[in-house]
């Protein structure tokens, strides 16, 4: 028990230690070769050493332990593990500063700040690595050269990272520098450790193309290790055999036949395989063409000839291929092969429409309601072999001209047909419209040869920029296919069970029986000298318009409607209809218009046509007769809709209401006998220059009546009086108004008397312009009152608060106490400059901004006013504008309003000021004014 305690108290004693010292403890160790260090003794090097066993073995420390807290690397090397120790060989770079490996010491029961007790400096020395051993001639690694081709060479392929000619184990540090000592020609770049050669190609002996590079890899260090680490590597790389870039070829037989490759060509010609390394051996695909490795020579001509008698002369398509095979020319590189191969496509044949152009009528019964397009075309025939073109894929039906696709499904998603799509070509004639059809069938060259995988490059822009080439050399074929759709005479649809009362407009006289036919509504009815009527009672031809005879009880009609044109297109339709007889109760009358003072009349004898006499009446508020006869009062009878009804016809044998009862109203309007007014006499202003007389009618006039000028002038338009060109004096006026044609005319009289007034007297003025002069400013005499135009006609006096403008003409009336006006008199007002002689000026020569409220601004007098667009700059002895203003900004009171002095208070001196009144005809003035505070 007391061990155990005496243990205890050592640690709490070792801890508080650590505690008291909260500055951490920073100590340095140097490793200056870690490829020797040994970590767990056993002979072999490891590169690992124990931080705790470290830094207590230190002279001075405190020793830690794992039960005290944990080492931590703030740089996040991953070369520390939980037991404190670090993996030396698993650092990247070496030291370059003391602190470049730094490692904490941390302990979460010291208080300290981020806990840290210790900083633990590992100075570790450079190491370059080292490059494996070199072979014979002192290479220490041999490659491939990764840019050997032209299209490797478009982006500078690297060839070698140069840290894989040294030994990973231990790796060298990363914070080196790689440098190039010179070697073969084909050097072309070193990015970091990324190196980047060419090597060139010598056609023959000695078969390897083989350049060496020398480097140095530099590691820095500092002092007391060596400052830097050095290690030096040759690399030789080998260029990697080249067979050339394959042209591929497609043929279409077309070409062939034309003769153009009955003679031998040669593989090797750019044309089909180029830039090849020229030691390498070909291999043929059959067809008897390439006899040994070094025969590059074949016949198109003879291999086509050979396709057509081993697959006959529907082949499609056919492959050949021929191989060039270039051999390595050392054991890090490999073998290369390009394959130039030829496509041989099958022409496609022509077809065109075959026969006569076919032809049919607008929903002919007797014809197929569709056709297939297809059935229309006629095919190449060579050699008893039939060339047709009956796939869905890659062909194509399309609509060229006439009225309508007829329904046709176009193929729009090659190479997989479209939905729906038939190399048939199916079309509809149902309701199909007349016209001139074309339409176009199409088989591209795919349609032999699908689908198509083989690749063909286009070199037009080098070798960098490839692209595949998907043209097929056969051409397409079409052919159009042509048709006419004839009109029929549109006969209409079959109506049937048509009823009628024989009252019913539809079938008054003369009826046209094209009336009572449907129609599918969309064509009109044919009605030419090729159609006619059959009566199918009696099977003779009737004339259209038909009169319905006279109707008792009831009869059926049974027509039949036939046309047949030119071209022997036939429509027929069926019409039935049965007439009942109906009883009249005649026409009414829309209005019936009485005045107050008619006399009673029988109702009955306003209705028109052949009323029947066994119908009753009935009317407003309830009233009803007992026969045909209604007696009307005026002024005491009720106004309104007066109805005569006869009852309905029924069929007695069914009960069954044939035609129904009907009824002719007559509405019955009341009017009044009109009011023309009171009239009487007034007294008008000629001033007033226009009046209208309904203003002098009284409340009880009517309008809608007429004015009438007693005195014979020809100053009245309508209601309105021209008074300014009557005759001083009184004029009458008749007012007469008619109401309804049944009333008699009222009438009554309107007296005018014309009021003048005097014209004032007025003269032109003239007004300085820095006063601002108004209306109210301007002069006339010979009246009480004046009113003051812009123009001699307005009609809208001036304010008195209107600005006067310079050389304009105002116009003035004298009022008199009834408010009449005399006519006007036309003055000019003239405003003097600014700097004018007889005006005083409005600037002044100084202002005191002292607070007494005397004089603390500079004051524009009127000059805003006359001027609203004017500006107003102010500037200090020394030039510098100090003050800007316009009609919106305060008056300058000694502050400035300028940008980075604004507000700031000016100094008492003389400054300067230009108004400028920007009204395009005055020209800016400037002075100079002192300013006291």
């Amino acid at each position: 028990m007391f061990k155990k305690i005496l243990c205890f108290v050592v640690i709490i004693s070792s801890i508080t230690k650590i505690q008291a010292q909260c500055t951490p403890d920073e100590k340095t160790i140097t490793i200056c070769d870690m490829t020797i260090i040994d970590g767990d003794a056993n002979g072999d090097a490891d590169g690992i050493i124990n931080l705790f066993t470290r830094y207590n073995a230190l002279p001075g420390v405190t020793p830690v332990d794992a039960s005290m807290g944990t080492w931590f690397d703030p740089n996040f090397n991953f070369a520390l593990d939980g037991s404190g120790d670090l993996h030396l060989w698993d650092l990247d770079q070496s030291s370059e500063a003391e602190t470049d490996h730094q490692f904490h010491f941390l302990s979460a029961a010291s208080g300290c700040p981020d806990n840290i007790l210790i900083r633990f400096n590992v100075i570790v020395g450079p190491f370059s690595g080292n490059a494996f051993p070199p072979n014979a001639n002192n290479v220490n690694i041999q490659i491939c050269d990764s840019g050997s081709t032209p299209r490797d060479r478009c982006d500078s392929t690297v060839d070698i990272d140069l840290f894989q000619a040294l030994d990973p184990i231990p790796s060298p540090h990363l914070n080196g520098t790689w440098v190039y000592n010179g070697g073969g020609s084909g050097f072309i770049r070193l990015e970091g450790s990324n190196l980047t050669v060419t090597i060139p190609y010598t056609p023959g002996p000695p078969r390897v193309d083989e350049q060496v590079f020398r480097f140095t890899y530099i590691v820095p260090g500092i002092a007391p290790c060596s400052t830097e680490a050095r290690t030096n590597v040759n690399v030789s790389v080998v260029r990697k055999v080249f067979s050339g870039y394959s042209k591929n070829q497609r043929i279409c037989e077309d070409v062939i036949k034309s003769g153009r490759y009955d003679v031998d060509i040669d593989l090797r010609n750019d044309e089909f395989l180029a830039l090849e390394d020229i030691d390498g051996t070909w291999r043929g695909s059959g067809f008897g063409q390439v006899t040994n490795p070094v025969d590059s020579r074949i016949n198109i001509k003879d291999i086509y000839d050979q396709i057509i008698a081993r697959d006959g002369v529907k082949f499609g398509c056919a492959q050949v291929n021929y191989e060039y095979s270039v051999e390595q020319r050392s054991g890090v590189c490999a073998d290369t092969t390009s394959v130039v191969s030829f496509k041989i496509y099958e022409d496609l044949r022509p077809f065109s429409q075959s026969g006569t152009l076919p032809s049919y009528c607008v929903d002919d019964p007797n014809q197929s309601p569709t056709i297939n397009l297809y059935n229309e075309l006629e095919f190449t025939t060579e050699n008893a072999i039939l060339f047709d073109y009956n796939r869905d894929a890659w062909t194509n039906w399309r609509h060229v001209s006439g009225p309508s696709d007829l329904g046709l499904i176009s193929n729009g998603n090659l190479p997989s047909p479209q939905a729906g799509y038939s190399s048939s070509g199916t079309v509809s004639l149902l309701n199909a419209p007349p016209g001139d059809y074309v339409f176009e069938y199409v088989v591209y060259p795919e349609y032999n040869c699908w689908p198509d995988n083989f690749q063909v490059l286009d070199y037009s822009s080098g070798y960098c920029n490839t692209t595949p080439n998907t043209t097929l050399p056969c051409r397409e074929e079409r052919a159009r296919v042509r048709f006419t759709i004839h009109p029929k005479h549109y006969a209409g649809e079959d109506t049937e069970g048509l009823l009628f009362c024989e009252i019913d407009p539809t079938i008054a006289a003369p009826l046209d029986l094209f009336t009572l036919l449907t129609t599918n509504g969309v064509e009109d009815i044919y009605q030419g000298p090729e159609g006619r009527w059959v009566d199918l009672n009696t099977g003779n031809l009737i004339t259209n318009p038909f009169t319905v005879p006279q109707i008792n009880n009831q009869q059926t009609f049974n027509f039949e409607y036939i046309t047949r044109t030119v071209n022997n297109c036939e429509d027929r339709a069926r019409l039935s209809f049965t007439v009942f007889e109906e009883y009249q109760s005649g026409v009414g009358l829309p209005i019936r218009d009485v005045c107050d003072n008619n006399v009673p009349f029988d109702l009955f004898d306003d209705l028109m046509g052949n009323p029947n006499t066994n119908g009753t009446w009935t009317g407003p508020n309830g009233y009803t007769s007992a026969s045909h006869n209604a007696t009307f009062t005026p002024g005491v009878s009720d106004e309104g809709d007066y109805i005569y009804t006869v009852p309905d016809n029924i069929d007695v044998s069914s009960g069954t209401i044939m035609c129904s009862g009907n009824s002719a109203t007559i509405t019955v309007v009341n009017h009044q006998s009109p009011s023309a007014g009171t009239g009487g006499d007034y007294f008008v202003c000629r001033s007033d220059l226009q009046i209208d007389l309904v203003d002098y009618l009284g409340a009880s006039a009517n309008s809608g009546g007429v004015f009438r000028n007693l005195d014979t002038t020809d100053l009245l338009t309508g209601s309105l009086l021209d008074v300014s060109q009557l005759a001083a004096g009184t004029h009458n006026f008749q007012y007469e108004i008619q109401g309804h044609v049944s009333c008699n005319l009222s009438t009554s009289l309107i007296s005018i008397t014309i009021v003048e007034v005097l014209s004032p007297n007025a003269t032109d003025q003239i007004f300085c312009a820095s006063v601002g002069a108004t209306v109210l400013d301007l002069v006339a005499a010979n009246g009480t009152s004046f009113n003051w135009y812009d123009t001699i006609d307005d009609t809208t006096p001036l304010s008195i608060g209107t600005v006067l403008i310079h050389g304009e003409d105002y116009f003035v009336a004298a009022v008199d106490s009834e408010g009449c006006e005399s006519p006007r008199i036309g003055i000019t007002v003239e405003l003097l400059p600014l700097n004018h002689k007889d005006c005083v000026s409005c600037f002044k020569d100084g202002i005191s901004v002292n607070g007494d409220d005397e004089n603390d601004e500079f004051d524009l007098c009127g000059l805003p006013n006359v001027f609203p667009n004017f500006e107003l700059n102010i500037y200090n002895r020394f030039g510098s504008i100090v003050y800007k203003g316009n009609r919106n900004t305060p008056l300058f009171e000694g502050k400035s309003n300028v940008s980075l002095t604004i507000g700031d208070e000016l100094p008492s001196g003389v400054y300067f000021y230009v108004f400028d009144p920007k009204d395009g005809v005055t020209d800016p003035i400037q002075g100079n004014f002192y300013l006291s505070r």
